[in-house]
């Protein structure tokens, strides 16, 4: 599901933009915040996907907009990166970009929820409840998963499968790369609405 491979160590993003501003994009690339530029690792659930959309429109932080999605591939010159949750690291915050290499982002992306399904695991098998500390709760949980690996192989695979699971994974995560984006490194266009699926292919008269 999520586009990352161990092989080339290659992530696919996506950056939500307000509808008006997407030919500016499409013509001149995606300009860096005063921060970085905030992107989220795309997994192919569509929901999940558009997570920053239903935020942007709920928190009353901006006006309810319309928005297009434009996914291109990270690739090194775009780091170093920050990758986590959201709050502390906006365009207000001063926070690090700790993350130097492409490998380094696929381990924090698999990490994130290797953890996730520790606390999944412990939860069901009611322990750990009173273990505070974080290091120490981590340890269980990666214990946990090493014996659900032994006895299924594939389930993190699954997992990435499971829309419940990724969502409480990931949804209020997002990557924070250094560097704009060129034009020509935009693949596609997704559509904030149903018609999700029907991905818009890019034109050479936008120079890609």
């Amino acid at each position: 599901m999520p586009h990352i491979k161990k092989t080339d160590k290659t992530m696919l993003a996506v950056h939500w933009t307000p509808v008006d501003k997407t030919k500016n994009i499409l013509k001149n690339g995606i300009t860096k915040s005063k921060k970085g530029l905030y992107c989220f690792p795309l997994t192919g659930h569509k929901s999940l996907d558009k997570w920053w959309i239903y935020f942007f429109n709920q928190c009353g932080v901006r006006q309810r907009k319309k928005y297009n999605g434009v996914v291109f591939r990270i690739k090194q010159s775009d780091l170093p990166a920050y990758f986590g949750h959201w709050i502390g690291t906006t365009n207000r915050d001063n926070f690090k970009k700790e993350i130097t290499n492409l490998k380094e982002l696929g381990k924090e992306f698999k990490e994130t929820l290797i953890w996730r399904l520790g606390e999944e695991l412990a939860e069901k098998e009611n322990i750990g409840k009173d273990i505070f500390d974080y290091e120490k709760r981590t340890e269980l949980y990666l214990q946990l998963v090493e014996k659900e690996l032994e006895k299924n192989p594939s389930v993190l695979n699954e997992k990435l499968n499971d829309l419940d699971f990724m969502t409480y994974s990931l949804e209020d995560y997002q990557i924070v790369l250094s560097n704009s984006i060129s034009a020509n490194r935009i693949i596609k266009l997704i559509p904030q609405g149903d018609e999700f699926g029907r991905i818009t292919r890019l034109k050479k008269k936008y120079g890609t």
